[in-house]
């Protein structure tokens, strides 16, 4: 599917995240694609009011969050952290987790159309997602552990509910990597499509979803409810985690080791 996107400009709308209505969906995509949709500062802020204007949208009924490019997002922009305080990274995580926390409470559902590398902060962004279908050529990590930092964003709970707690406790500790027939045998995905099929297949989901608005409205909000408690309690945990090991050594050496590995690159974690 080819879609024809409005961007952003001068006139102060967003300018790393693309907003496409077609008939009742919003598709929301991450445009960074030449450091693969690295979640820089502005990339967040973005997405949050390109999010809460598509939830505004009167004829959106669901929403397709995904990728420019040949990746979704490489996660948070290492490069631009490496480059600024403890202050300015817990500014950051502040926005990651704003972000997840959006996802989570909008009205309207959100499928993620994984089109390539979901990485650590990335990958993240998918679990608050209602649904995840991947592209074959799909990887996923959370790399954070070989940075010397943490998971964040909910995912020490939300990542567990999704895969279980032994394969989540795989990924996180670990740090490997994992390819499409993986997340889909785990339940990290539901289903995995050939590439130039995927945008056409979560579009057609989110039009079934937006058919049936009322009753996706009302089962979200028993699912949501029963979890949301335990998610407020992880975020601020993590964020606290995220924070003491940016200050300790391992998380300073790990930022300098990737800013002198993929200098000027901006890839994320």
């Amino acid at each position: 599917m080819s879609l024809e996107f409005a961007t952003a400009g001068a006139d102060g709308r967003a300018e790393h995240v693309l907003l496409h209505h077609q008939g009742p969906v919003s598709v929301v995509t991450l445009n960074r694609p030449e450091v693969r949709n690295a979640l820089s500062r502005r990339m967040l802020r973005d997405l949050l009011g390109v999010l809460a204007e598509a939830e505004g949208y009167e004829n959106t009924g669901a929403i397709v969050l995904t990728g420019a490019g040949p990746g979704f997002c490489s996660g948070d922009d290492l490069s631009e952290a490496a480059g600024t305080d403890a202050e300015a990274f817990d500014e950051s995580v502040g926005l990651l987790q704003r972000l997840t926390r959006t996802l989570l409470e909008l009205r309207k559902p959100v499928i993620a159309a994984i089109n390539g590398a979901a990485m650590g902060g990335g990958l993240e962004l998918t679990l608050a997602c209602d649904l995840r279908l991947a592209a074959q050529r799909a990887v996923f990590a959370c790399p954070e552990v070989a940075w010397g930092l943490v998971v964040t964003n909910g995912a020490s709970v939300l990542l567990p509910a999704v895969v279980g707690r032994g394969r989540a406790r795989d990924m996180v500790l670990t740090g490997r990597t994992f390819d499409a027939a993986w997340a889909l045998t785990s339940g990290l995905v539901g289903e995995v499509l050939p590439d130039d099929r995927l945008l056409d297949r979560a579009m057609a989901v989110a039009e079934g979803m937006a058919s049936r608005s009322q009753a996706v409205r009302l089962t979200r909000r028993l699912l949501d409810d029963a979890d949301r408690e335990a998610v407020v309690s992880a975020l601020a945990r993590e964020a606290a985690a995220v924070g003491r090991a940016r200050r300790g050594p391992a998380g300073e050496k790990g930022l300098r080791d990737f800013a002198a590995r993929r200098s000027g690159e901006g890839t994320g974690r």
